[in-house]
């Protein structure tokens, strides 16, 4: 390498020899007067240029490092791939410290839950047009009872013909105690005299209620992303209402089913190829499908969704502080499922002619004692 270089200089050196020869060589140019130009003069000549000292290189030439020697390495595939594993493991790590508090935190507010007991619910479902004014009648009439302590949620439906007696009314209809509370302007409305009535005639205490129309919870169930039930047989009616006041066929097959919120709702409402008591029965498996579609961690993403829906559409007094307690009894209980049933009821022929079903009090008795006093 040293020699090459020697050559190299001195091939340099007379390269620059001859052109300041030629230069001296050439005839000077005659000076020109300065004009308006604005552009600047010509660069001096070489001659007229101070000679710049000579370069001269102490030591050996620097070479190039080898390799492992002090040299950078060039990032290769390898070391991105660790780097992307690295920031993947630091993220699951966050994710599993967050999920780790979120267990703690749901932790110690599930025992606080527990200290507040069994909290019993009237849930009621209205047939209530947006188009129209009420008073309105309950479709749907669910006793539940939230028991943290024994992790279980318990459902009893209440047949809308069941003949008892309406506070300052008489007997009646027991769907008839929402539509006198809205009617004389009861304090809550028809939902609190509703739940004021189905708790002086059973004998429990009944502590919030909650009433969705239908319109809400189609809305609530599609926000969900739907809902999965095995169908246990083949629903078929010809006289399913229409909101127009029509009728119409529908079908829905018999096993597994992923029902969106029309679908659903049509599944709760049909009676008329079955009976209301089978119809009860329909409207608590769906509560149980709500129940195992809140416990999927991809319906937690919906959160927000369903929230908004529920807001929107259930009109309850229940505190919103309470909400998320129902929502942890629900998800870390089991449900438990009662009907008053036929064994539970007879056919009774009012003095007007009316169809109705008497309670049977000795059958519905224990179910009471059991699950909601």
């Amino acid at each position: 390498m040293g020699s090459d270089y020697d050559r190299w200089k001195k091939q340099r050196e007379t390269e620059r020899a001859r052109k300041e020869q030629e230069e001296q060589a050439a005839p000077r140019r005659p000076a020109t007067p300065p004009t308006d130009d604005p552009r600047p003069s010509a660069r001096p000549s070489a001659a007229s240029r101070p000679e710049e000292p000579r370069r001269t290189y102490q030591g050996a030439i620097p070479t190039a490092p080898e390799p492992g020697k002090g040299a950078v390495p060039r990032k290769g595939r390898g070391d991105t791939l660790r780097g992307c594993l690295g920031c993947l493991g630091l993220t699951i790590g966050v994710l599993l410290l967050l999920a780790i508090a979120v267990l703690i935190g749901s932790t110690f507010y599930w025992r606080e839950v527990e200290q507040r007991g069994r909290v019993n619910v009237l849930i009621l479902g209205i047939d209530e047009r947006r188009t129209e004014e009420g008073p309105f009648r309950s479709d749907t009439m669910i006793l539940s009872a939230f028991n943290p302590n024994r992790r279980e949620v318990a459902l009893m439906s209440i047949p809308r013909d069941l003949w008892l007696t309406i506070p300052d009314h008489g007997e009646n209809r027991i769907n008839t105690a929402h539509y006198f509370g809205e009617m004389e302007d009861y304090p809550g409305g028809g939902p609190a005299f509703a739940k004021d009535a189905v708790a002086s005639n059973f004998g429990v205490p009944l502590h919030y209620y909650v009433k969705i129309d239908f319109d809400g919870f189609v809305s609530i169930i599609d926000a969900m992303g739907g809902v999965t039930i095995d169908v246990p047989e083949a629903l078929h009616d010809e006289n399913y209402p229409t909101p127009d006041y029509g009728i119409t066929t529908i079908d829905i097959p018999a096993g597994v089913q992923e029902m969106d919120g029309a679908t659903t709702l049509i599944y709760a409402r049909s009676r008329y190829s079955t009976n209301d008591f089978d119809r009860g029965r329909r409207q608590q498996e769906i509560i149980n499908a709500i129940r195992n579609q809140l416990a999927l961690p991809a319906t937690w993403l919906k959160a927000p969704a369903i929230y908004a829906a529920a807001r929107s559409a259930v009109t309850t007094d229940v505190p919103t502080t309470e909400w998320p307690a129902l929502a942890m009894i629900l998800v870390r209980s089991d449900v438990k499922r009662a009907a008053i049933g036929p064994d539970a009821t007879r056919d009774f022929i009012t003095d007007g002619g009316a169809q109705v079903l008497l309670p049977i009090w000795e059958e519905i008795n224990p179910i009471l004692a059991e699950h909601f006093e």
